[in-house]
């Protein structure tokens, strides 16, 4: 199993939701268990015998001569390692356990849909939970799983013929957080943008805007989202099949998905990175009005 290459998209979501990039040699590590530290065969430990006596220290030794360190040693058996095998030993041996955290090499991931800039080394990500190939950092889960979602819903109401949008901050998540969002809806032009919250139906003006629309409604293609909904699929058919005029269809997002601070704390305790600044969920919701193309 250590050795062997581990197809992620494979696996049941619980079994691949976590998963840390790590350098080759700690993966073999890390899917072998720890057990004892390995052993380099007699020439390097020798070698890293006579260094100890001045350093004490063998990781002193290994990043101080190359040649120990790039040194491939195998002996019958199979009992000795590198010296990199031993530094990777150490390093995760120094680690705290993460629950459910599958480690990956840089060549298991190729086929998965991760930011700009990523993977990085020792960061862990977490899965999409409607899109299998893509990762966030554990950082941004919550803020780019909301906005996926979000981004899903203003595509189908655009597809669907509308005219006008207006959305509004319901519960959780207002304002501040959305200007954060990589969607690309317009904001009003004028006082409207700037509306605060409505005292009255306890709800936070965000966004609105005006489209072309058409009478001729369709579902887009390729969502994720949209199977799980009732009432967007409900919204979808009396637009389709009734000309439905006016809508008003609601975002929540009410699950963590078991990514939590205690996750976040536990992966900063393990000596591993969660690619930025944690940001908790809220249980949000946000409402989008407006109105059909006739």
């Amino acid at each position: 199993m250590a050795d062997e290459v581990v197809n992620v998209l494979a696996l049941e979501y619980a079994e691949r939701r976590l998963i840390v990039v790590q350098r080759d040699e700690e993966v073999v590590v890390q899917r072998r268990g720890l057990g004892a530290p390995p052993r380099l065969d007699e020439g390097v430990a020798a070698a890293a015998g006579r260094a100890l006596k001045k350093s004490d220290a063998l990781l002193s030794f290994v990043l101080t001569n190359p040649a120990v360190a790039a040194a491939g040693v195998a002996v019958a058996a199979g009992a000795a390692v590198t010296a990199g095998a031993v530094m990777a030993w150490k390093r995760s041996s120094a680690r705290s356990p993460v629950s459910g955290m599958l480690p990956m090499r840089m060549s298991e991931i190729g086929g998965l849909q991760l930011p700009l800039g990523h993977p990085q080394y020792d960061t862990v990500y977490v899965g999409h939970p409607a899109r299998p190939i893509v990762y966030y950092p554990l950082a941004d889960f919550h803020r780019r799983t909301f906005e996926h979602k979000f981004s899903e819903a203003l595509r189908l109401v655009t597809g669907l013929g509308a005219t006008t949008i207006k959305v509004s901050a319901v519960q959780g998540w207002g304002r501040e957080f959305s200007t954060d969002l990589r969607v690309g809806l317009p904001t009003a032009d004028g006082g409207s943008a700037k509306a605060a919250s409505n005292p009255s139906r306890k709800r936070e003006f965000l966004y609105s805007a005006e489209l072309a629309g058409s009478a001729e409604p369709v579902v887009p293609a390729d969502l994720v989202w949209f199977p799980h909904e009732d009432a967007w699929q409900e919204i979808a058919r009396q637009r389709i099949e009734h000309g439905l005029r006016s809508f008003e269809m609601r975002v929540n997002y009410q699950d963590d998905y078991s990514v939590t601070a205690e996750l976040a704390a536990d992966v900063v305790n393990a000596k591993f990175k969660l690619g930025g600044k944690f940001q908790r969920q809220q249980s949000t919701i946000w409402a989008i009005n407006g109105k059909f193309a006739r």
